[in-house]
């Protein structure tokens, strides 16, 4: 089967401005408006999760500005530090230029410190926040990398699978179609998200939400990786920064998963019958 999709332009709404300002229109790209909703959607998400455990949603609320922060500040540097060291350190003024490239692995680095700092200052039990936050990053996900779908910021090299998209290849023409490395994590998340809501009907060990997410993407995004063109990322010893981060990512994840299944600790859950009022008393270390 030929591939199905494109070419497409990269869609960008421009918006009037009134005439005092000196510019015309405001151009908003749809990644951004993809990432805004993957915020607002993913927060939602987690947020009821927290409901269904008993606890605080607005714990949630009032971290994801955090990690809007992480998720750029980490993923600029983590790119310019993974990708282009010796450009950014040549040139340290580029770590500021947060429109330039992101690293998901980078957002990841700086996001779970921040995650975990911010639940231990509020005093509130770790895993089941952890794991709510997990469960909405997989909505959040899979809308963020629709964005770098739709702005062609991942194209990988020329195929002929069905989801291939046209015009996207770099140095070819629209006439060839290439792997799409945006829209296939989009895909994986939305499976993701659809299986952590199946499994989230019923109360379970907090932690293993988080610690199935790493596991689970490190060897997706480790196979995608061979799908990208060789000479356009940096390769140490043969593998891109990515998939040197991802042996560390599943290792975690199964770490954490193994640990908290042996911790016998019980499953946080809103009981039938509790009162509506969110409390943060449940146990879980």
């Amino acid at each position: 089967m030929k591939p199905l999709i494109g070419p497409f332009e990269v869609p960008i709404f421009r918006i009037p401005l009134p005439d005092f300002l000196p510019w015309e229109e405001a151009p908003i790209h749809g990644f951004g408006i993809l990432v805004a909703l993957g915020f607002l959607l993913g927060g939602n998400v987690a947020m009821k999760a927290a409901e269904r455990r008993g606890m605080d949603p607005e714990v949630i609320n009032r971290l994801i500005g955090w990690l809007i922060a992480g998720t750029f500040i980490g993923g600029h540097v983590g790119y310019g530090l993974m990708y282009k060291p010796d450009e950014y350190l040549a040139d340290p003024i580029q770590f500021l230029y947060m429109w330039q490239g992101l690293s998901s692995y980078g957002g990841f680095v700086a996001c779970v410190p921040i995650a975990i700092w911010f639940f231990k200052r509020e005093g509130v039990p770790l895993w089941p926040y952890v794991d709510s936050v997990a469960i909405g990053l997989t909505l959040g996900w899979f809308f963020g990398r629709m964005g770098c779908f739709v702005a062609h910021d991942h194209p990988g090299s020329p195929t002929e699978f069905a989801l291939g998209v046209y015009g996207i290849c770099l140095n070819e023409g629209p006439s060839v179609a290439c792997h799409d490395m945006g829209l296939y994590e989009a895909i994986w998340s939305f499976a993701m998200f659809v299986i952590f809501m199946a499994m989230d009907r019923v109360p379970r060990t907090p932690g293993i939400y988080a610690g199935i997410l790493a596991a689970a993407y490190a060897p997706v995004r480790f196979g995608m990786d061979f799908l990208r063109p060789f000479n356009h990322d940096p390769r140490y010893l043969g593998l891109t920064p990515a998939q040197w981060w991802c042996f560390a990512f599943f290792a975690l994840g199964v770490y954490v998963v193994v640990v908290r299944v042996r911790s016998g600790d019980a499953p946080v859950w809103k009981t039938e019958g509790e009162d509506d009022a969110p409390t943060d008393e449940a146990t879980a270390s």
